[in-house]
């Protein structure tokens, strides 16, 4: 799949590793000049890099999202360093480690709100910040990534299921406000996605399978699957698309893949 989108900048939150990086990489390798946000500068550089050396353009600021002001920082420098923001991924979010997972009743106070101001908040403040150069242009495409338990809640994550769908209705909110700017904000829910921090945790201790018999394509997506959805979210194809829920998921969020 091939887009152009030479000529344009597109910032990428929560990009050094993963969903994000992999976006990075598609977007770049469309023609895309890169902004790397996240907090692990070593793992952004590595990012960076790997645009670099085939042949694309990209640089890394460091953000932490959860913060009006380095939102605000991050929107700022791009437009300093480039001249404009014609695309933002709100990608940057946490989920809850599996040691702290538990029913609301025993959730810990500290973690719902660190996933509620990374997950949510970062996406309220990174939209608000981008939005002086997109409204100021006359065009601009927002993708929010969101979860499939922001549309089916799972048990034990109470707050990322919160967040989550916080997010879904945040986008759709936006995409009526800003339609008429002629900027385009959608909304991406990965299902079960292969990065280290699910095949390492999630899928340990003999959970693979029992996960997988809920997936009826029988096998978790890769971050490209997700990367190539905001491909076409961003391109001129999808110039009539807002406000949508994309779900890429191999079918999860269908219904249960059993056979009773």
């Amino acid at each position: 799949m091939q887009v152009d989108l030479k000529n344009k900048v597109a910032i990428i939150t929560g990009a050094t590793s993963g969903i994000g990086r992999a976006i990075a990489l598609v977007f770049a390798g469309n023609g895309a000049t890169v902004v790397v946000d996240g907090i692990d500068e070593e793992g952004g550089n590595r990012v960076v890099e790997e645009i670099r050396s085939s042949g694309g353009k990209a640089i890394f600021f460091k953000a932490d999202v959860g913060h009006a002001e380095e939102a605000r920082a991050l929107a700022e420098k791009t437009v300093a360093e480039f001249g404009r923001i014609d695309i933002l991924v709100n990608n940057a979010g946490v989920n809850v480690p599996m040691e702290l997972r538990g029913p609301i009743h025993e959730f810990p106070d500290d973690m719902w709100e660190k996933i509620m101001n990374v997950d949510l908040d970062g996406i309220y403040f990174c939209s608000k910040a981008v939005l002086q150069s997109m409204t100021k242009n006359g065009s601009g495409k927002i993708i929010n990534i969101s979860s499939i338990v922001g549309v089916v809640p799972l048990r034990n994550q109470c707050a990322f299921a919160a967040a989550k769908a916080g997010v879904i209705h945040l986008t759709k909110a936006m995409a009526i406000e800003l339609a008429s700017f002629g900027i385009n904000v959608n909304v991406i829910c990965p299902g079960s996605i292969q990065i280290p921090q699910v095949m390492d945790k999630m899928y340990a201790d003999g959970r693979y399978e029992s996960i997988i018999s809920h997936i009826p394509m029988k096998k978790p997506g890769t971050p490209d699957d997700i990367a190539y959805a905001a491909l076409y979210l961003v391109s001129d194809q999808a110039n009539y698309v807002t406000g949508a829920v994309h779900v890429v998921d191999g079918g999860w969020t269908c219904g249960f893949a059993r056979d009773w």
